[in-house]
């Protein structure tokens, strides 16, 4: 074994002494339990902080998302596009999502969660339906609108 690791064992047990020495030898043990609880209690309460911000930014994530699903689905509305079930279905499922008592079906980070998902998604689906130029999509159901020659 080389010296410095020696010297190093030698070095933490002098500081052990020291600790003890101050603390008291009969207090050491509390005092010990005492400093590894209040960093426990620290950590949870960092934990619990940051619990609260990101449920917080979900809750502003999915109301902000929501606002620009309607804005871009009445925009595909006036362009003439699909988009008016939709803006009735994701409205009714948020506010379905949103404004439940606490004491009912899943808790009130899962369903702000499915919210923020819900919302992201129909954001999305608007936006391409804004962005598309080649006509409807594959999946389009009903009767194809006349395509417009350039």
């Amino acid at each position: 074994m080389s010296r410095n690791t020696i010297a190093a064992i030698w070095a933490a047990g002098i500081v052990l002494a020291l600790i003890v020495y101050v603390t008291g030898p009969d207090r050491f043990v509390f005092a010990t339990f005492d400093v590894i609880q209040r960093a426990w209690w620290s950590v949870q309460d960092a934990l619990l902080n940051i619990s609260v911000a990101a449920f917080d930014l979900v809750r502003a994530l999915a109301i902000g998302l929501y606002f620009v699903f309607v804005v871009l689905a009445i925009l595909t509305i006036h362009r003439g596009g699909h988009g008016r079930g939709a803006l009735v279905a994701v409205s009714l499922v948020f506010f379905g999502l949103i404004w439940r008592s606490a004491g009912e079906g899943f808790g009130a980070h899962t369903r702000w969660m499915t919210a923020l998902l819900l919302t992201a998604v129909a954001a999305l689906s608007m936006t391409r339906r804004l962005t598309r130029q080649d006509g409807p999509a594959p999946w389009h159901i009903g009767p194809m609108p006349p395509r417009q020659e350039p």
